[in-house]
C-alpha cells in the first residue's frame, strides 16, 4: 500500500488491464495462373514473328500496290472507252475482208494484213473476254479498294504481339502491382485487333477481294500477257499497212469508213491497249503475292482471304481472354 506524503493517507493501488497485443494483417496468399500467362507469352511470340516469317508485310503491301495501279483502268469511263476501242477493231476486220474481196487484193501483197485477217477473230475473242472479266470485277474491285489501312494490318498484329509478350513476362515474373496495368495494355491491344476489321470495312472488302482474285486469275499470268502482246504486234503491223500501202487500194462505202475509223483512232486505241496490258504485266508479281495471302490464311484455317477478318477477331478475343485469365488470384482456403 502507498502513503501520500502531503496528507499521510494511504492510497489504493490502481489495477489497469493489460494492453492488447499489436497485430498485423496477415497477407492474403496469391497465386499466379501460369498456364494462361505462358499461353499469352507464346501467342505474343507467334504474333510478333508470324507476320515477319510469313511475309505478311510484303504480301499486303503488294496487294495494296496492285489495287492502286489498277485504279485508272477500273473507272467507268475507262471501261466504256475500252469497249468502244473493241468496237472499232471488231468492225475493221470484216471491212478489210470486204475490200480484199471487192478489189481482188492478192494474198501476200500486204503480209501484215494477211496475218491480221487470219487472227482477227481470235484477237477479238481474247480482248472481249479480258474486258468482260475486268468489267465484272469492277464492283468487287471498288469494295476492295475501300478497305481502310490494308497495309497497316501487319503492324497492328505485331504491336499486339509485343504487348502480349510484355504482359506475359510481367504476369509470370514481374511484381503483382504491375499485373493489372500489364493486363490492361494487352486487353486494349487485343481489342484494337478485334475491332479493326469492322472500323476499316475489312470484312466486306476481303470477301470482295477474294472474288476479285478469282476474276483476275485467268489473265494475270505471263503466258496471257505474252499472247496479248503478240496480238498487239499484229494490230500495229496491220494498222501500219492500212495507213501506208493499203491506201492505194480503192475503198468506198461502209468498209472504207470502218477502216478509216481504225486508222484515225489508232493512237488512242493503242495507248489504251498498251496501258492496260502493261499494268497487267507489271502487277503479276503483286497479284501472286495477294494470292499467296489468300493461301496463307487458308493454311491457318481462316477460310481464305474472306476469313482474314475473323482471324483477327479471334486473335483479339483470345489475347484478351488469356490476359484476364492470367491475373493473380487469391488462393482458395483449404
Amino acid at each position: 500500500m502507498l502513503v501520500s506524503e502531503s496528507t499521510g493517507e494511504s492510497l489504493a493501488v490502481l489495477d489497469l488491464p493489460s494492453a492488447p497485443p499489436v497485430t498485423r494483417a496477415v497477407a492474403v496468399p496469391m497465386r499466379r495462373p501460369k498456364a494462361p500467362a505462358v499461353a499469352l507469352l507464346l501467342l505474343g511470340v507467334a504474333l510478333t514473328l508470324g507476320p515477319i516469317v510469313g511475309g505478311l508485310f510484303s504480301k499486303v503491301a503488294s496487294g495494296k500496290q496492285m489495287i492502286d495501279q489498277f485504279a485508272p483502268h477500273m473507272e467507268a469511263d475507262a471501261l466504256a472507252r475500252y469497249r468502244s476501242d473493241l468496237g472499232v477493231l471488231r468492225k475493221a476486220a470484216p471491212a478489210v475482208d470486204a475490200i480484199y474481196t471487192q478489189q481482188s487484193v492478192a494474198s501476200g501483197k500486204f503480209p501484215g494484213l494477211d496475218v491480221y485477217r487470219q487472227r482477227a477473230g481470235a484477237i477479238d475473242q481474247r480482248a472481249s473476254t479480258l474486258l468482260d472479266r475486268v468489267t465484272r470485277a469492277q464492283p468487287d474491285y471498288r469494295r476492295t479498294a475501300k478497305i481502310g489501312g490494308l497495309d497497316r494490318i501487319p503492324f497492328l498484329v505485331v504491336l499486339c504481339g509485343i504487348a502480349a509478350i510484355y504482359g506475359g513476362c510481367v504476369l509470370l515474373f514481374g511484381g503483382r502491382r504491375r499485373a493489372r496495368s500489364a493486363v490492361a495494355i494487352v486487353v486494349l491491344a487485343s481489342l484494337a485487333v478485334a475491332v479493326y476489321p469492322f472500323v476499316s470495312d475489312l470484312n466486306r472488302g476481303t470477301r470482295a477481294g477474294q472474288r476479285m482474285l478469282h476474276s483476275f486469275a485467268p489473265f494475270m499470268t505471263h503466258a496471257e500477257v505474252r499472247q496479248l502482246q503478240d496480238d498487239f504486234v499484229v494490230l500495229v503491223t496491220a494498222v501500219g499497212e492500212l495507213d501506208t500501202g493499203f491506201r492505194a487500194v480503192p475503198q468506198s462505202g461502209q468498209p472504207a469508213a470502218d477502216v478509216n475509223a481504225l486508222v484515225s483512232g489508232w493512237p488512242g486505241i493503242s495507248s489504251d491497249l498498251a496501258s492496260l496490258v502493261g499494268t497487267i504485266n507489271d502487277n503479276i508479281k503483286n497479284f501472286n503475292a495477294l494470292h499467296d495471302l489468300d493461301t496463307l490464311t487458308r493454311d491457318v484455317g481462316a477460310g481464305g482471304l474472306q476469313g482474314f477478318p475473323w482471324l483477327l477477331v479471334g486473335i483479339g478475343i483470345v489475347g484478351a481472354a488469356l490476359a484476364v485469365a492470367s491475373l493473380p488470384r487469391r488462393r482458395k482456403e483449404t
